[in-house]
Protein backbone atom coordinates (compact mmCIF):
# COMPACT_ATOMS: atom_id res chain seq x y z
CA UNK A 1 0.00 0.00 0.00
CA UNK A 2 2.76 2.59 0.77
CA UNK A 3 4.42 1.75 -2.55
CA UNK A 4 1.20 2.51 -4.37
CA UNK A 5 0.95 5.85 -2.57
CA UNK A 6 4.60 6.81 -3.24
CA UNK A 7 4.39 6.06 -6.96
CA UNK A 8 1.74 8.74 -7.66
CA UNK A 9 3.74 11.21 -5.60
CA UNK A 10 6.86 10.56 -7.66
CA UNK A 11 4.83 10.87 -10.81
CA UNK A 12 3.41 14.21 -9.65
CA UNK A 13 6.91 15.47 -8.79
CA UNK A 14 8.14 14.49 -12.24
CA UNK A 15 5.19 16.25 -13.81
CA UNK A 16 5.81 19.24 -11.56
CA UNK A 17 9.51 19.49 -12.64
CA UNK A 18 8.50 18.97 -16.23
CA UNK A 19 5.96 21.76 -15.99
CA UNK A 20 8.51 24.04 -14.32
CA UNK A 21 11.09 23.26 -17.01
CA UNK A 22 8.56 23.96 -19.73
CA UNK A 23 7.54 27.23 -18.13
CA UNK A 24 11.20 28.30 -17.74
CA UNK A 25 12.03 27.29 -21.32
CA UNK A 26 9.02 29.16 -22.72
CA UNK A 27 9.80 32.30 -20.74
CA UNK A 28 13.50 32.22 -21.72
CA UNK A 29 12.71 31.53 -25.33
CA UNK A 30 10.21 34.34 -25.56
CA UNK A 31 12.50 36.72 -23.66
CA UNK A 32 15.41 35.78 -25.93
CA UNK A 33 13.28 36.41 -28.96
CA UNK A 34 12.17 39.80 -27.66
CA UNK A 35 15.75 40.64 -26.66
CA UNK A 36 17.03 39.62 -30.08
CA UNK A 37 14.44 41.78 -31.83
CA UNK A 38 15.07 44.81 -29.64
CA UNK A 39 18.87 44.36 -29.79
CA UNK A 40 18.75 44.06 -33.55
CA UNK A 41 16.77 47.24 -33.73
CA UNK A 42 19.23 49.03 -31.42
CA UNK A 43 22.32 47.75 -33.32
CA UNK A 44 20.76 48.68 -36.62
CA UNK A 45 19.97 52.14 -35.32
CA UNK A 46 23.56 52.56 -34.11
CA UNK A 47 24.83 51.30 -37.45
CA UNK A 48 22.71 53.81 -39.30
CA UNK A 49 23.91 56.51 -36.94
CA UNK A 50 27.59 55.50 -37.49
CA UNK A 51 27.25 55.49 -41.28
CA UNK A 52 25.52 58.84 -41.16
CA UNK A 53 28.39 60.18 -39.06
CA UNK A 54 30.95 58.97 -41.62
CA UNK A 55 28.94 60.44 -44.45
CA UNK A 56 28.77 63.73 -42.58
CA UNK A 57 32.57 63.57 -42.12
CA UNK A 58 33.06 63.16 -45.87
CA UNK A 59 30.72 66.09 -46.50
CA UNK A 60 32.61 68.24 -44.02
CA UNK A 61 35.97 67.27 -45.57
CA UNK A 62 34.71 68.16 -49.02
CA UNK A 63 33.28 71.44 -47.84
CA UNK A 64 36.27 72.48 -45.63
CA UNK A 65 39.37 71.05 -47.30
CA UNK A 66 38.73 70.71 -51.04
CA UNK A 67 39.24 74.41 -51.84
CA UNK A 68 42.06 75.01 -49.36
CA UNK A 69 44.08 71.99 -50.55
CA UNK A 70 43.55 73.11 -54.16
CA UNK A 71 44.96 76.56 -53.23
CA UNK A 72 47.94 75.01 -51.44
CA UNK A 73 48.68 72.80 -54.46
CA UNK A 74 48.54 75.84 -56.76
CA UNK A 75 51.07 77.58 -54.53
CA UNK A 76 53.22 74.44 -54.03
CA UNK A 77 52.89 74.77 -50.24
CA UNK A 78 53.79 71.26 -49.15
CA UNK A 79 53.86 72.07 -45.42
CA UNK A 80 50.33 73.42 -45.56
CA UNK A 81 49.19 70.39 -47.53
CA UNK A 82 50.58 68.00 -44.90
CA UNK A 83 48.86 69.98 -42.16
CA UNK A 84 45.61 69.79 -44.02
CA UNK A 85 45.96 66.04 -44.60
CA UNK A 86 46.68 65.57 -40.89
CA UNK A 87 43.45 67.39 -40.12
CA UNK A 88 41.56 65.06 -42.46
CA UNK A 89 43.09 62.00 -40.77
CA UNK A 90 41.69 63.18 -37.43
CA UNK A 91 38.11 62.80 -38.70
CA UNK A 92 36.43 59.63 -37.31
CA UNK A 93 36.59 56.65 -39.61
CA UNK A 94 39.25 58.04 -42.02
CA UNK A 95 41.92 55.37 -42.65
CA UNK A 96 44.19 57.20 -45.09
CA UNK A 97 44.25 60.14 -47.47
CA UNK A 98 46.43 60.92 -50.47
CA UNK A 99 46.63 63.30 -53.46
CA UNK A 100 47.22 62.01 -56.95
CA UNK A 101 48.19 64.08 -59.98
CA UNK A 102 49.06 63.25 -63.54
CA UNK A 103 52.66 62.65 -62.52
CA UNK A 104 51.58 60.17 -59.75
CA UNK A 105 51.24 60.19 -55.98
CA UNK A 106 52.06 63.62 -54.67
CA UNK A 107 51.13 63.58 -50.92
CA UNK A 108 49.76 60.87 -48.61
CA UNK A 109 49.06 60.25 -44.92
CA UNK A 110 47.48 57.46 -42.83
CA UNK A 111 47.47 53.65 -42.72
CA UNK A 112 47.80 52.00 -46.11
CA UNK A 113 48.21 48.44 -44.79
CA UNK A 114 44.53 47.82 -44.11
CA UNK A 115 42.22 47.27 -47.04
CA UNK A 116 38.90 49.02 -47.29
CA UNK A 117 36.41 49.21 -50.09
CA UNK A 118 34.78 52.45 -48.91
CA UNK A 119 36.70 55.15 -50.83
CA UNK A 120 35.81 58.70 -51.79
CA UNK A 121 37.53 60.96 -54.36
CA UNK A 122 37.26 64.75 -54.88
CA UNK A 123 38.70 66.64 -57.84
CA UNK A 124 41.12 69.45 -57.03
CA UNK A 125 41.23 72.47 -59.35
CA UNK A 126 42.15 76.12 -59.24
CA UNK A 127 39.90 78.82 -60.72
CA UNK A 128 41.43 81.98 -62.13
CA UNK A 129 39.82 84.50 -64.48
CA UNK A 130 36.82 82.24 -64.92
CA UNK A 131 39.02 79.36 -65.93
CA UNK A 132 39.60 76.15 -64.05
CA UNK A 133 42.94 74.43 -63.88
CA UNK A 134 42.80 70.73 -62.83
CA UNK A 135 45.43 70.00 -60.20
CA UNK A 136 44.71 66.40 -59.09
CA UNK A 137 42.45 64.15 -57.10
CA UNK A 138 41.99 63.95 -53.31
CA UNK A 139 41.38 60.28 -52.30
CA UNK A 140 39.95 59.40 -48.88
CA UNK A 141 39.61 55.83 -47.57
CA UNK A 142 37.09 55.18 -44.79
CA UNK A 143 37.37 52.38 -42.19
CA UNK A 144 34.17 50.61 -41.00
CA UNK A 145 35.99 48.05 -38.88
CA UNK A 146 35.91 50.23 -35.84
CA UNK A 147 32.19 50.78 -36.25
CA UNK A 148 31.62 47.04 -36.58
CA UNK A 149 33.67 46.25 -33.49
CA UNK A 150 31.84 48.86 -31.50
CA UNK A 151 28.46 47.48 -32.58
CA UNK A 152 29.58 43.91 -31.84
CA UNK A 153 30.66 44.63 -28.30
CA UNK A 154 27.54 46.64 -27.73
CA UNK A 155 25.39 43.75 -28.95
CA UNK A 156 27.23 41.37 -26.62
CA UNK A 157 26.67 43.69 -23.70
CA UNK A 158 22.96 44.02 -24.53
CA UNK A 159 22.45 40.26 -24.93
CA UNK A 160 24.36 39.41 -21.77
CA UNK A 161 22.53 41.98 -19.67
CA UNK A 162 19.16 40.99 -21.09
CA UNK A 163 19.86 37.28 -20.57
CA UNK A 164 20.84 37.82 -16.96
CA UNK A 165 17.79 39.97 -16.36
CA UNK A 166 15.46 37.55 -18.14
CA UNK A 167 16.86 34.51 -16.39
CA UNK A 168 16.53 36.18 -13.00
CA UNK A 169 12.97 37.27 -13.73
CA UNK A 170 12.14 33.76 -15.02
CA UNK A 171 13.47 32.14 -11.87
CA UNK A 172 11.42 34.53 -9.79
CA UNK A 173 8.30 33.85 -11.90
CA UNK A 174 8.95 30.13 -11.59
CA UNK A 175 9.22 30.44 -7.82
CA UNK A 176 5.99 32.47 -7.63
CA UNK A 177 4.23 30.01 -9.98
CA UNK A 178 5.38 27.10 -7.84
CA UNK A 179 4.07 28.73 -4.67
CA UNK A 180 0.76 29.99 -6.11
CA UNK A 181 -0.14 27.36 -8.69
CA UNK A 182 2.00 24.23 -8.76
CA UNK A 183 1.82 23.52 -5.05
CA UNK A 184 -1.96 23.89 -4.99
CA UNK A 185 -2.32 21.80 -8.14
CA UNK A 186 -0.29 19.07 -6.46
CA UNK A 187 -2.68 19.11 -3.48
CA UNK A 188 -5.63 18.91 -5.87
CA UNK A 189 -4.04 15.97 -7.72
CA UNK A 190 -3.47 14.11 -4.43
CA UNK A 191 -7.14 14.64 -3.54
CA UNK A 192 -8.23 13.49 -7.01
CA UNK A 193 -6.17 10.27 -6.67
CA UNK A 194 -8.00 9.37 -3.48
CA UNK A 195 -11.42 10.48 -4.76
CA UNK A 196 -14.06 7.84 -5.50
CA UNK A 197 -17.80 7.37 -5.29
CA UNK A 198 -17.35 5.75 -1.88
CA UNK A 199 -15.88 8.86 -0.20
CA UNK A 200 -17.95 11.68 -1.60
CA UNK A 201 -17.96 13.33 1.82
CA UNK A 202 -14.21 14.04 1.53
CA UNK A 203 -14.11 17.75 0.69
CA UNK A 204 -11.29 19.28 -1.36
CA UNK A 205 -9.37 21.81 0.75
CA UNK A 206 -6.21 23.76 -0.10
CA UNK A 207 -4.28 26.35 1.82
CA UNK A 208 -5.20 29.67 0.26
CA UNK A 209 -5.24 33.28 1.26
CA UNK A 210 -8.31 35.31 2.01
CA UNK A 211 -8.35 36.62 -1.53
CA UNK A 212 -9.99 34.16 -3.88
CA UNK A 213 -8.35 33.52 -7.22
CA UNK A 214 -8.92 31.20 -10.17
CA UNK A 215 -7.62 28.12 -8.31
CA UNK A 216 -10.08 28.77 -5.51
CA UNK A 217 -12.85 29.07 -8.09
CA UNK A 218 -11.82 25.67 -9.51
CA UNK A 219 -11.81 24.17 -6.01
CA UNK A 220 -15.30 25.53 -5.34
CA UNK A 221 -16.50 24.19 -8.69
CA UNK A 222 -15.06 20.73 -7.88
CA UNK A 223 -16.73 20.72 -4.46
CA UNK A 224 -20.00 21.84 -6.04
CA UNK A 225 -19.67 19.06 -8.61
CA UNK A 226 -18.96 16.60 -5.77
CA UNK A 227 -22.09 17.71 -3.90
CA UNK A 228 -24.23 17.54 -7.03
CA UNK A 229 -22.78 14.11 -7.82
CA UNK A 230 -23.60 13.01 -4.29
CA UNK A 231 -27.18 14.26 -4.66
CA UNK A 232 -27.49 12.62 -8.08
CA UNK A 233 -26.27 9.30 -6.70
CA UNK A 234 -28.77 9.54 -3.84
CA UNK A 235 -31.55 10.30 -6.29
CA UNK A 236 -30.37 7.48 -8.54
CA UNK A 237 -30.44 5.02 -5.63
CA UNK A 238 -33.97 6.15 -4.75
CA UNK A 239 -34.97 5.85 -8.39
CA UNK A 240 -33.46 2.35 -8.63
CA UNK A 241 -35.32 1.30 -5.51
CA UNK A 242 -38.57 2.68 -6.88
CA UNK A 243 -37.82 1.02 -10.22
CA UNK A 244 -37.16 -2.32 -8.56
CA UNK A 245 -40.39 -2.02 -6.61
CA UNK A 246 -42.22 -1.07 -9.78
CA UNK A 247 -40.70 -4.01 -11.64
CA UNK A 248 -41.67 -6.32 -8.82
CA UNK A 249 -45.23 -5.00 -8.81
CA UNK A 250 -45.30 -5.18 -12.62
CA UNK A 251 -44.16 -8.79 -12.56
CA UNK A 252 -46.88 -9.58 -10.03
CA UNK A 253 -49.45 -7.80 -12.19
CA UNK A 254 -48.25 -9.63 -15.31
CA UNK A 255 -48.46 -12.99 -13.56
CA UNK A 256 -51.88 -12.23 -12.10
CA UNK A 257 -53.19 -10.91 -15.41
CA UNK A 258 -51.62 -13.86 -17.28
CA UNK A 259 -50.06 -11.40 -19.72
CA UNK A 260 -47.90 -13.02 -22.35
CA UNK A 261 -44.62 -11.08 -22.66
CA UNK A 262 -41.86 -11.77 -25.17
CA UNK A 263 -38.74 -9.94 -26.41
CA UNK A 264 -37.34 -10.38 -29.91
CA UNK A 265 -33.78 -9.43 -30.89
CA UNK A 266 -32.83 -8.87 -34.52
CA UNK A 267 -29.24 -9.78 -33.71
CA UNK A 268 -29.93 -13.22 -32.21
CA UNK A 269 -33.19 -13.80 -34.16
CA UNK A 270 -34.74 -15.51 -31.14
CA UNK A 271 -37.74 -15.13 -28.85
CA UNK A 272 -37.28 -14.66 -25.11
CA UNK A 273 -40.75 -14.94 -23.57
CA UNK A 274 -42.34 -15.78 -20.26
CA UNK A 275 -44.38 -18.87 -19.42
CA UNK A 276 -47.70 -17.13 -20.05
CA UNK A 277 -46.63 -16.32 -23.63
CA UNK A 278 -45.77 -19.98 -24.26
CA UNK A 279 -48.94 -21.24 -22.59
CA UNK A 280 -51.13 -18.89 -24.63
CA UNK A 281 -49.62 -20.29 -27.84
CA UNK A 282 -49.86 -23.91 -26.62
CA UNK A 283 -46.11 -24.47 -26.93
CA UNK A 284 -43.41 -25.51 -24.50
CA UNK A 285 -41.34 -22.66 -23.06
CA UNK A 286 -37.99 -24.21 -24.05
CA UNK A 287 -39.21 -24.76 -27.62
CA UNK A 288 -40.40 -21.16 -27.83
CA UNK A 289 -36.91 -19.80 -27.16
CA UNK A 290 -35.30 -22.13 -29.72
CA UNK A 291 -37.55 -21.44 -32.70
CA UNK A 292 -35.64 -20.25 -35.80
CA UNK A 293 -37.05 -17.16 -37.49
CA UNK A 294 -39.69 -16.77 -34.78
CA UNK A 295 -41.30 -13.68 -36.31
CA UNK A 296 -42.13 -15.57 -39.50
CA UNK A 297 -43.45 -18.43 -37.36
CA UNK A 298 -45.60 -15.98 -35.39
CA UNK A 299 -46.99 -14.44 -38.60
CA UNK A 300 -47.96 -17.91 -39.86
CA UNK A 301 -50.11 -18.37 -36.75
CA UNK A 302 -52.25 -15.34 -37.64
CA UNK A 303 -55.61 -16.26 -39.13
CA UNK A 304 -58.94 -14.60 -39.69
CA UNK A 305 -60.36 -12.29 -42.30
CA UNK A 306 -57.76 -9.55 -41.63
CA UNK A 307 -54.71 -11.86 -41.49
CA UNK A 308 -53.04 -10.49 -44.67
CA UNK A 309 -53.34 -6.90 -43.50
CA UNK A 310 -52.02 -7.75 -40.03
CA UNK A 311 -48.98 -9.61 -41.43
CA UNK A 312 -48.20 -6.65 -43.68
CA UNK A 313 -48.31 -4.28 -40.70
CA UNK A 314 -45.81 -6.51 -38.85
CA UNK A 315 -43.52 -6.43 -41.91
CA UNK A 316 -43.70 -2.62 -41.94
CA UNK A 317 -42.76 -2.56 -38.24
CA UNK A 318 -39.77 -4.83 -38.91
CA UNK A 319 -38.56 -2.40 -41.61
CA UNK A 320 -38.87 0.61 -39.32
CA UNK A 321 -41.92 2.18 -40.97
CA UNK A 322 -44.02 1.77 -37.82
CA UNK A 323 -43.20 1.94 -34.12
CA UNK A 324 -46.18 0.32 -32.49
CA UNK A 325 -49.08 -2.00 -33.40
CA UNK A 326 -52.12 -2.44 -31.17
CA UNK A 327 -54.71 -4.81 -32.57
CA UNK A 328 -56.77 -7.95 -31.97
CA UNK A 329 -55.15 -11.08 -33.37
CA UNK A 330 -56.67 -14.48 -34.05
CA UNK A 331 -53.95 -17.13 -33.72
CA UNK A 332 -54.12 -20.78 -34.65
CA UNK A 333 -52.64 -22.46 -31.57
CA UNK A 334 -52.40 -26.21 -32.19
CA UNK A 335 -55.96 -27.28 -33.15
CA UNK A 336 -57.57 -24.31 -31.47
CA UNK A 337 -58.13 -20.76 -32.65
CA UNK A 338 -57.57 -18.22 -29.90
CA UNK A 339 -58.21 -14.52 -29.81
CA UNK A 340 -55.74 -12.08 -28.21
CA UNK A 341 -55.41 -8.38 -27.46
CA UNK A 342 -51.88 -7.80 -28.75
CA UNK A 343 -49.34 -4.98 -28.64
CA UNK A 344 -46.13 -5.10 -30.71
CA UNK A 345 -43.70 -2.30 -29.76
CA UNK A 346 -40.17 -1.38 -30.92
CA UNK A 347 -38.12 -0.96 -27.74
CA UNK A 348 -34.66 -0.25 -29.24
CA UNK A 349 -33.32 1.04 -32.57
CA UNK A 350 -29.96 0.42 -34.20
CA UNK A 351 -27.62 2.95 -35.83
CA UNK A 352 -29.31 2.56 -39.22
CA UNK A 353 -32.74 3.45 -37.87
CA UNK A 354 -34.03 -0.15 -37.97
CA UNK A 355 -35.69 -1.99 -35.07
CA UNK A 356 -33.12 -3.79 -32.91
CA UNK A 357 -35.37 -5.12 -30.14
CA UNK A 358 -39.15 -5.71 -30.36
CA UNK A 359 -41.57 -6.51 -27.54
CA UNK A 360 -44.64 -8.76 -28.04
CA UNK A 361 -47.46 -8.56 -25.48
CA UNK A 362 -50.56 -10.75 -25.82
CA UNK A 363 -53.58 -11.20 -23.53
CA UNK A 364 -55.95 -14.12 -24.05
CA UNK A 365 -59.49 -12.90 -24.82
CA UNK A 366 -60.83 -16.15 -26.25
CA UNK A 367 -63.51 -16.66 -23.60
CA UNK A 368 -64.65 -13.05 -23.86
CA UNK A 369 -64.77 -13.23 -27.66
CA UNK A 370 -66.72 -16.51 -27.59
CA UNK A 371 -69.08 -15.10 -24.98
CA UNK A 372 -69.48 -11.98 -27.08
CA UNK A 373 -70.24 -14.09 -30.15
CA UNK A 374 -72.81 -16.14 -28.21
CA UNK A 375 -74.34 -12.96 -26.85
CA UNK A 376 -74.48 -11.57 -30.38
CA UNK A 377 -76.19 -14.73 -31.64
CA UNK A 378 -78.69 -14.68 -28.76
CA UNK A 379 -79.27 -11.00 -29.32
CA UNK A 380 -79.88 -11.64 -33.02
CA UNK A 381 -82.33 -14.46 -32.24
CA UNK A 382 -84.09 -12.31 -29.68
CA UNK A 383 -84.31 -9.47 -32.17
CA UNK A 384 -85.84 -11.85 -34.70
CA UNK A 385 -88.42 -13.00 -32.17
CA UNK A 386 -89.17 -9.46 -31.14
CA UNK A 387 -89.56 -8.47 -34.78
CA UNK A 388 -91.97 -11.35 -35.40
CA UNK A 389 -93.98 -10.57 -32.29
CA UNK A 390 -94.02 -6.88 -33.18
CA UNK A 391 -95.31 -7.74 -36.64
CA UNK A 392 -98.03 -9.90 -35.13
CA UNK A 393 -99.03 -7.14 -32.72
CA UNK A 394 -99.11 -4.66 -35.59
CA UNK A 395 -101.39 -6.94 -37.57
CA UNK A 396 -103.61 -7.44 -34.55
CA UNK A 397 -103.67 -3.70 -33.95
CA UNK A 398 -104.68 -3.08 -37.56
CA UNK A 399 -107.46 -5.62 -37.26
CA UNK A 400 -108.60 -4.06 -33.96
CA UNK A 401 -108.66 -0.61 -35.55
CA UNK A 402 -110.72 -1.98 -38.42
CA UNK A 403 -113.17 -3.64 -36.00
CA UNK A 404 -113.38 -0.45 -33.91
CA UNK A 405 -114.15 1.56 -37.02
CA UNK A 406 -116.86 -0.92 -37.96
CA UNK A 407 -118.36 -0.73 -34.48
CA UNK A 408 -118.15 3.05 -34.52
CA UNK A 409 -119.91 3.08 -37.93
CA UNK A 410 -122.61 0.75 -36.61
CA UNK A 411 -122.99 2.85 -33.46
CA UNK A 412 -123.28 6.00 -35.52
CA UNK A 413 -125.89 4.35 -37.77
CA UNK A 414 -127.77 3.14 -34.71
CA UNK A 415 -127.65 6.60 -33.12
CA UNK A 416 -128.94 8.12 -36.36
CA UNK A 417 -131.67 5.53 -36.44
CA UNK A 418 -132.60 6.21 -32.82
CA UNK A 419 -132.58 9.93 -33.50
CA UNK A 420 -134.84 9.50 -36.47
CA UNK A 421 -137.17 7.32 -34.46
CA UNK A 422 -137.37 9.96 -31.75
CA UNK A 423 -137.91 12.74 -34.27
CA UNK A 424 -140.69 10.78 -35.95
CA UNK A 425 -142.39 10.21 -32.60
CA UNK A 426 -142.07 13.91 -31.86
CA UNK A 427 -143.55 14.75 -35.28
CA UNK A 428 -146.58 12.51 -34.95
CA UNK A 429 -148.77 15.41 -33.68
CA UNK A 430 -147.65 17.46 -36.71
CA UNK A 431 -148.58 14.60 -39.03
CA UNK A 432 -151.91 14.34 -37.34
CA UNK A 433 -152.48 18.12 -37.64
CA UNK A 434 -151.54 17.95 -41.32
CA UNK A 435 -154.02 15.18 -41.96
CA UNK A 436 -156.71 17.14 -40.16
CA UNK A 437 -155.94 20.24 -42.27
CA UNK A 438 -156.13 18.22 -45.45
CA UNK A 439 -159.50 16.76 -44.40
CA UNK A 440 -160.82 20.17 -43.47
CA UNK A 441 -159.80 21.47 -46.90
CA UNK A 442 -161.61 18.67 -48.61
CA UNK A 443 -164.76 18.69 -46.52
CA UNK A 444 -165.40 22.18 -45.12
CA UNK A 445 -166.40 24.90 -47.43
CA UNK A 446 -164.65 28.10 -46.61
CA UNK A 447 -163.73 31.32 -48.19
CA UNK A 448 -160.90 31.51 -50.71
CA UNK A 449 -158.77 33.58 -48.35
CA UNK A 450 -159.15 31.11 -45.56
CA UNK A 451 -158.46 28.27 -47.95
CA UNK A 452 -155.29 30.01 -49.12
CA UNK A 453 -154.15 30.34 -45.49
CA UNK A 454 -154.91 26.72 -44.85
CA UNK A 455 -152.98 25.69 -47.97
CA UNK A 456 -150.05 27.80 -46.92
CA UNK A 457 -150.09 26.27 -43.46
CA UNK A 458 -150.27 22.81 -44.98
CA UNK A 459 -147.29 23.66 -47.21
CA UNK A 460 -145.26 24.91 -44.24
CA UNK A 461 -146.02 21.82 -42.18
CA UNK A 462 -145.14 19.59 -45.15
CA UNK A 463 -141.80 21.38 -45.67
CA UNK A 464 -141.07 21.12 -41.95
CA UNK A 465 -141.71 17.41 -42.04
CA UNK A 466 -139.44 16.91 -45.07
CA UNK A 467 -136.68 18.93 -43.41
CA UNK A 468 -137.05 17.03 -40.16
CA UNK A 469 -136.58 13.74 -41.95
CA UNK A 470 -133.32 14.99 -43.51
CA UNK A 471 -131.78 16.56 -40.33
CA UNK A 472 -130.63 15.02 -37.06
CA UNK A 473 -132.87 16.36 -34.37
CA UNK A 474 -132.89 16.04 -30.65
CA UNK A 475 -135.47 16.99 -28.06
CA UNK A 476 -134.99 19.65 -25.45
CA UNK A 477 -137.00 21.45 -22.79
CA UNK A 478 -138.11 24.78 -24.21
CA UNK A 479 -138.99 26.20 -20.77
CA UNK A 480 -135.56 25.37 -19.36
CA UNK A 481 -133.86 26.83 -22.43
CA UNK A 482 -135.84 30.07 -22.20
CA UNK A 483 -135.11 30.30 -18.49
CA UNK A 484 -131.36 29.90 -19.05
CA UNK A 485 -131.33 32.49 -21.83
CA UNK A 486 -133.25 34.92 -19.58
CA UNK A 487 -130.79 34.49 -16.70
CA UNK A 488 -127.85 35.04 -19.03
CA UNK A 489 -129.44 38.13 -20.47
CA UNK A 490 -130.23 39.65 -17.05
CA UNK A 491 -126.61 39.27 -15.97
CA UNK A 492 -125.47 41.62 -18.74
CA UNK A 493 -128.21 44.24 -18.08
CA UNK A 494 -128.33 46.90 -15.37
CA UNK A 495 -130.21 45.95 -12.18
CA UNK A 496 -132.64 48.87 -12.64
CA UNK A 497 -134.20 47.29 -15.70
CA UNK A 498 -136.84 44.73 -14.97
CA UNK A 499 -138.45 42.30 -17.36
CA UNK A 500 -141.62 40.45 -16.99
CA UNK A 501 -141.75 37.30 -19.02
CA UNK A 502 -144.97 35.42 -19.07
CA UNK A 503 -144.71 31.98 -20.46
CA UNK A 504 -147.81 30.13 -21.60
Amino acid sequence: MPDTVEEPLLTHKKKQHKLAAKLLAYVLFFSFFVTLVTSSYIIYSDYRQGTNTLNQSISQIQAGYQESISYSLWNFDSQQINTQLAGIINFPGVLNVYIETKEGLLHSMGDFEQDSEEKHAFDLFFTSAERQYPLGVLNITLDYQGLYETLFYKALNILASQFIKTFSVSLFILFIFQRLVTHRLLLMSKWANTFSLNNLDNELKINSSDKHDEIDAVVEAINSMRNSLKDDITKRELTERALNQTQYKLSIAINNAELGFCEYSQKSDRFNGNNHFANHLNIDHSLLNSIEHPVDWFKELICGEHCIEQRERINQLLHGHMERICTELSLKCADQIKHFDSTIQVSKWDENGLPFEIVFCILDKTEQVNASQQASELNYALEQKVAQRTEQLNNEQIQSHAQIKQLEHKLESFEQYESRQKSQENLKPLHYALQELQLSLSEVKSTPKKQAQQLELVQLVSDHLKQSNQLDCETFDVVTLVQELTDDFTKHQSPQQEFQLKLP
